[in-house]
């Protein structure tokens, strides 16, 4: 794609044709990436998942968990879902009442708290959920012994009920290692709590039986969020290490993706930003497509711009654009302004960076943004492909349309990224001689309502 600009001078352009050319990804790169990440899943799936292996993980979640949530419905229940984000230090809580044909349920309360900073141990962590817990039941008057469904977003031990263990080689802090059904439900019973956890697992497991229960023909889920990742329907018989009857759900931890193989072709830029990142040489993948790191790459490029004084006037307070993660991805959206003169990327910068930007200065952020999402999107569509082809084969007669669920931040809030990721997808997964599929968005909570229905299998 051409991004000269009018006006702008010919370093200008020159160093802007450098970095599209420098992240542009083909046609032909993308099939390469597709049949990668198809390769990356099935060695994940032989492996015991340790650091040294390819790292899927198997959960005891399948897929027949709908007729566990139609029982529900006959029943009237109401279930609890509870999301621990590690991240933010977040903890979201919310009832499930199932009533039958009301397309997955009605979310009848929720509620966010935080997880006071410093907390010592998984101990107390725990100790303070069980708290949150009761409070929550005791606030909205609701019944006594309702299952807990606990997701989380770090990889976890999901192979036997109620799973739930945090992988220990990872740095997740105090709940490195920790038990989340044991210890939770340890701490629900010293607080008289009546409340059980019966399902501990990933995020992107909730996120796959949330889906599947509004669109029942899902078989892939992808969150778009400060991480990415992916999960789908397998056969239990295909799983060399776990062998079953059945389809089970797989957390391919596609953020891990590339750590072991050159196909993702990382440029300059991104070689920087993984070695100055707190974990270098791991979640490649995540690296170049998650909302978290797309921002900074923009930012990187932005002040190499700087730094040639290619970019803002001489005498511009540009020291905001110096703290690192201080691009936000959400930025990205803004900057897809169409206006002539660019306004909202003028009242951005001037805004969030005290900065009067040029309308050529405007045109050349809003290009960096286009150029770094573009290639996540792609990537990202790329490997969709490979884990729906994956997920195809599960199936003894694969649905028509294959659906595919997409949910998490940056699906609210960078429209032409996802536009972008679903063509990709599309086009490629025609290529591999697949049926078009159909895409459907979940939105941010798609997890948290999932990890009540995890809740309710048996």
């Amino acid at each position: 794609m051409d991004y000269a600009i009018e006006g702008a001078s010919a370093q200008q352009n020159k160093f802007l044709q450098e970095i599209s050319e420098s992240f542009t990804v083909g046609d032909q790169h993308l099939g390469d990436v597709s049949q990668a990440v198809y390769e990356f899943v099935t060695a994940g799936l032989q492996s015991d998942g340790g650091r040294s292996g390819a790292p899927c993980q198997v959960s005891f979640i399948q897929a027949d968990i709908t007729q566990d949530i139609r029982e529900a419905e006959r029943q009237g229940r109401v279930a609890l879902g509870m999301t621990m984000s590690t991240t933010g230090g977040r903890l979201k809580i919310a009832s499930v009442k199932f009533e039958s044909g009301s397309l997955g349920g009605d979310v009848v309360q929720k509620q966010i708290f935080f997880i006071p900073k410093d907390t010592p141990s998984a101990a107390d962590v725990f100790e303070y959920a069980a708290v949150r817990v009761a409070e929550f039941v005791n606030s909205h008057e609701l019944p006594a012994n309702l299952s807990l469904g606990v997701c989380i977003d770090r990889p976890v031990d999901e192979s036997s009920r109620p799973g739930g263990r945090v992988a220990d080689n990872i740095d997740c802090g105090v709940l490195r290692n920790a038990d989340l059904a044991l210890g939770l439900n340890a701490a629900l019973l010293k607080k008289h709590v009546p409340v059980r956890v019966t399902a501990a697992n990933n995020c992107i497991v909730s996120t796959l039986v949330a889906a599947q229960r509004r669109f029942p023909s899902t078989s892939v889920a992808l969150i778009l969020n400060h991480g990415i990742n992916i999960s789908y329907y397998e056969a239990a018989a295909k799983i060399p290490r776990q062998p079953g009857v059945g389809r089970v759900a797989v957390n391919t931890e596609l953020a891990r993706f590339g750590e072991q193989t050159s196909v993702l072709q990382p440029t300059l830029w991104d070689r920087r930003l993984d070695r100055e990142s707190a974990d270098t040489g791991t979640h490649t993948f995540e690296k170049l497509t998650a909302d978290k790191f797309i921002g900074e790459i923009v930012r990187n490029l932005i002040t190499d711009f700087m730094d040639a004084r290619l970019i803002f006037a001489r005498d511009a307070d540009a020291s905001v654009f110096t703290a690192p993660y201080s691009f936000f991805a959400s930025y990205m959206a803004i900057m897809d302004d169409s206006s002539p003169d660019l306004r909202d990327v003028g009242d951005l910068l001037r805004a969030g960076f005290n900065i009067q930007a040029s309308l050529v200065d405007r045109q050349i952020v809003r290009a960096l943004c286009h150029i770094v999402a573009m290639r996540a999107a792609r990537l990202v569509g790329a490997a969709v492909a490979g884990v729906a082809r994956k997920a195809s084969e599960a199936l003894e007669s694969p649905p028509q349309p294959l659906v595919i669920s997409i949910s998490g931040q940056l699906s609210e809030i960078n429209q032409p990224y996802v536009a972008s990721t679903i063509s990709t997808a599309k086009a490629l997964m025609a290529n591999l001689g697949l049926s078009e599929p159909t895409f459907t968005v979940l939105g941010e909570d798609g997890y948290t309502f999932g990890a009540a229905l995890a809740s309710l299998s048996k």
